[in-house]
């Protein structure tokens, strides 16, 4: 049980800061974009080459994200499941093996 919660709450962790990162991308990528109608018409070949960089980090975050998702909806699934069939196998509060 303390491995299942050890490993629920390392996915959450990192969900939230990933989350943070790529809204953090999102807004840098707004920002750099522009808002002109032809803006990518007149954009600088290093502007072109940064909003690909975006881009591809965004999907690799939103990727992760997703990754994320399915594995804290399996680690509670698994965490409900032993605690059905073992309703004392709670661990103390406190009690984890991280640090």
């Amino acid at each position: 049980m303390i491995a299942i919660e050890d490993a629920l709450r390392a996915a959450e962790r990192e969900q939230s800061g990933l989350n943070r990162r790529v809204e953090d991308v999102l807004a840098r990528a707004a920002v750099t974009l522009g808002n002109g109608d032809d803006e990518y018409l007149e954009r600088e070949a290093l502007d072109n080459h940064h909003q690909d960089l975006f881009d591809t980090e965004i999907q690799n975050g939103q990727r992760r994200l997703k990754e994320l998702d399915s594995s804290i909806a399996h680690y509670k699934f698994m965490k409900a499941a032993v605690l059905s069939r073992f309703p004392d196998c709670r661990p103390e509060p406190g009690e984890s093996r991280q640090a």
